[in-house]
């Protein structure tokens, strides 16, 4: 009988080990889940910040092209502005005016038109590096997740 006895502690005491193995598992897994958290939260604020400046100088581009095609057909005074972007430009054009022809303000236009149209698709290559860095992580959460489950399943057991 005392075999039986001494047995079966030897059998508690490696299933509180198991046990103890598996919780400790399961923390690591935890600490894992919370890291690429973490890592996805940096990387998502990144592109939003990235895609934000993107936005303002499109928008600001759009404005120049926008302030250049009216400024041959308003004058100065009109264009009124507290906006210190918008008085540099106005400045830049004046100096335009005065120094290049038609000819030289057509090709600037046309340059900025294609920065314009570059930032645009680096916005939208961030955009989808965000969506493949948010597909990658999330297969990876949902991953550590299956495993905890898992774990927890064979824990009971």
């Amino acid at each position: 009988m005392s075999d039986n006895v001494a047995q079966w502690l030897a059998e508690v005491r490696s299933l509180q080990q198991q046990v103890k193995t598996l919780e400790q598992e399961r923390e690591q897994a935890y600490g894992s889940v919370e890291n690429w958290r973490k890592l996805y939260e940096g990387e998502a604020q990144q592109r939003r910040r990235d895609a934000a400046a993107s936005r303002r100088k499109i928008e600001q581009l759009e404005q120049a092209i926008s302030t250049e095609n009216t400024s041959e057909n308003l004058p100065n005074d009109s264009q009124s502005s507290a906006d210190p972007d918008s008085s540099r430009l106005k400045a830049e054009i004046a100096t335009i005016e005065n120094t290049q022809s038609i000819t030289a303000l057509k090709a600037q236009l046309i340059a900025t038109k294609r920065q314009c149209n570059q930032l645009a698709q680096q916005v939208k290559a961030e955009q989808e590096a965000h969506e493949q860095t948010r597909e990658s992580l999330t297969a990876a959460l949902g991953d550590t997740v299956n495993l905890l489950s898992k774990e927890r399943t064979e824990a009971q057991f």
